[in-house]
């Protein structure tokens, strides 16, 4: 496997302050963060960023991390 990336994102707002967790999508991205297993490298991506944040997760062969599909992702 070449392209791995280990993700995970913090939000700006709880599930209590945008009406519960059926209301992920409106919670906003605070800050998030990929590692590279390629370039061995850390990369952090804040609100400004999510375009590039999602273009790097596109052109991952794996992307790891927990809850990705279900909250993650639909933070974005």
């Amino acid at each position: 496997m070449g392209n791995i990336v280990y993700f995970d994102l913090e939000t700006q707002k709880s599930a209590a302050e945008v009406g519960g967790w059926g209301n992920i999508d409106r919670m906003g991205v605070s800050v998030a963060v990929l590692y590279h297993s390629q370039k061995a490298e850390y990369e952090v991506y804040l609100e400004k960023d999510v375009d590039r944040l999602i273009s790097d997760l596109r052109r991952a062969d794996l992307v790891v991390g927990f809850n990705v599909l279900r909250f993650d992702y639909t933070v974005l």
